[in-house]
């Protein structure tokens, strides 16, 4: 038998060395045996502390380890967040992923978001069929797809079931149910809902009338107007279904003295709110149901009172919030993958469970019994019919803008410093000049 040379056994040695070199390098690339390099994918949200904490943790549930990616969200106050986010763009440190709602045709005239449309096609989870299609809808600009749901809200009534019994009153779903839930019986239920001691008000029938923007489209919706014309070029705020909804909501406080106002000396911040039992209606969103899970009294929902019979009580206004991806972003098909990993059934179902939100999937919804989950008030049910029938705010490229306008003169109103009428003309002029610079 012939033995190898010296020679040959170095050859030999150094052949084995660099094989394990290699063999060890590939296994130690990426972690835990992931041959892909680790990428970072930066996101902004807002939210409170349970939300963000629901979020990361949904995350790190459903997003795919063997990606090995690494998501960093921070956290950005609501009152900050889209001043932050602007400021994130103009100097080039925007995020990948954003949360996302109204100011998404703003961001994406300017060409700052992905268009995910191909994505979403091509997405094995992600079922166009399986949304309520006002969800989808809310997120798209001159056809292209720019962002995806996270939760949806539609304008609800919130009553508290206790003194309506007291007053010997029939709820606002028992004269829903009847074809009878009217603004005429909405408005005789507040004046029996209201007492007095003397000249002070220590019961409300109805909340404060908030007028402004997206809130406030649903009494527009209730009595069949409409913010703007149909291509969303043009003011209608004159319309006389505008500018009646206006009067009605406004009078409530003013007129009526159902409901507290700035300008009834201040009884709205004396704490008198539906939360502690001193205001028998609110209108208010679904958003607001987690929060009221642990009221003292028993409370349910109903749907918002229209001004005629004639008017579908279910063809409210829907709002919602979702996720977006900067079109500079450097790792499109990470970031999609994160977004995939939120919209997942599961993921939604999760969410739910833990924040009192309504998915955008109406299997969900459906298969996860989220409407009959534990909290969550009897009349629930009503809510799905509700984002399949309701409608969306109109909003424009220019929306914050837009918005801006409403509050303002929607404030006038309430303090009396203009007549509903002279607020609508004021309102219509304005948004007319913002819309003409687009």
């Amino acid at each position: 038998m012939r033995t190898p040379s010296k020679s040959n056994w170095n050859r030999l040695l150094l052949f084995v060395t660099v094989g394990l070199l290699v063999f060890l390098a590939a296994c130690s690339n990426g972690n835990s045996g992931n041959s892909k390099d680790k990428v970072t994918i930066k996101m902004t949200y807002t939210g409170d502390e349970n939300a963000t904490k629901v979020l990361k943790a949904r995350i790190d549930k459903y997003l795919d380890k063997s990606l090995n990616i690494d998501v960093q969200v921070t956290a950005i106050p609501g009152g900050e967040y889209w001043d932050k986010v602007t400021t994130m763009f103009a100097g080039g440190t925007q995020p990948d992923v954003l949360f996302m709602s109204e100011p998404l045709k703003k961001f994406a005239s300017q060409g700052k978001l992905l268009d995910m449309t191909s994505y979403i096609d091509s997405s094995s989870t992600f079922k166009k069929d399986d949304f309520y299609p006002a969800s989808l809808q809310f997120y798209q600009y001159n056809g292209k797809q720019y962002g995806v749901p996270q939760d949806l809200n539609t304008a609800l009534f919130f009553y508290n079931e206790d003194l309506f019994k007291a007053a010997g009153l029939k709820t606002p779903w028992e004269s829903y149910e009847e074809g009878n839930w009217t603004w005429d019986t909405y408005l005789d239920d507040a004046k029996k809902l209201t007492i007095k001691d003397g000249d002070r008000v220590t019961q409300f029938g109805t909340s404060y009338p908030g007028i402004g923007g997206w809130w406030y489209s649903a009494w527009v919706y209730t009595n069949g107007g409409m913010y703007l014309n149909d291509d969303n070029s043009k003011s209608i705020f004159t319309d006389p279904k505008v500018v009646g909804a206006l009067t009605f909501t406004s009078e409530l406080a003013n007129k009526y003295g159902v409901a507290p106002s700035p300008a009834g000396g201040g009884q709205d911040v004396t704490g008198m709110t539906f939360a502690t039992g001193k205001i028998a209606m609110e209108q208010n969103f679904s958003w607001a149901i987690g929060g009221y899970k642990e009221l003292s009294f028993k409370w349910n929902v109903a749907p918002m009172p229209v001004a005629s019979k004639d008017i579908d009580p279910l063809t409210t206004y829907i709002h919602n919030s979702g996720f977006s991806i900067s079109k500079d972003t450097k790792h499109p098909d990470e970031a999609w993958a994160v977004i995939e990993a939120l919209t997942t059934p599961d993921s939604y179902a999760d969410d739910a469970a833990s924040r009192g939100i309504i998915p955008p999937r109406p299997s969900v919804v459906d298969k996860k019994e989220i409407l009959n989950a534990e909290g969550m008030p009897s009349n629930a049910k009503i809510i799905s019919q509700m984002l399949q029938k309701g409608k969306l705010y109109q909003f424009t490229e220019t929306q914050p803008e837009e918005d801006q306008v409403y509050s303002t003169y929607g404030d006038q109103i309430l303090n009396k410093k203009v007549t509903p009428e002279e607020g609508a003309k004021k309102i219509s002029e304005e948004i007319d000049a913002i819309l003409s610079k687009k």
